[in-house]
């Protein structure tokens, strides 16, 4: 799967996760990806976390947080924040992959309507 917009990360997020038996519900930021507005997401920190981590970068996935949380890499190697899902199981490096391209081809939001 290619991501091409915003409503299709927040699919492939929900599906993948679910696919993996991975619950957000119980994690301080939630299932944020399905609740944000695409400029809360693309231009915003984590919600739910006390230190501000700023989600991603458009067009830089290597030093987004989102990347970075998913592969454990960054301020994800340890307290106060880890890989993400917390306790695993994690995502695939393709999977991952599939995120990064969105992120480095600058997160085109896709329908003006999704938000």
């Amino acid at each position: 799967m290619s991501i091409s917009s915003y409503k299709e990360f927040q699919s492939f997020m929900s599906e993948t996760l679910a696919a993996m038996g991975v619950d957000a519900e119980f994690a301080p930021h939630e299932e944020f990806w399905s609740s944000l507005t695409y400029s809360e997401f693309t231009q915003g920190n984590v919600p739910g976390i006390a230190r501000a981590v700023r989600i991603l970068i458009p067009g830089d996935s290597g030093g987004s947080a989102l990347i970075q949380s998913l592969k454990g890499e960054g301020i994800f190697t340890g307290a106060p924040f880890r890989r993400m899902p917390g306790g695993g199981p994690f995502m695939t490096d393709d999977q991952i992959g599939e995120i990064a391209a969105w992120i480095d081809a600058g997160c085109p939001e896709g329908d003006a309507a999704v938000s």
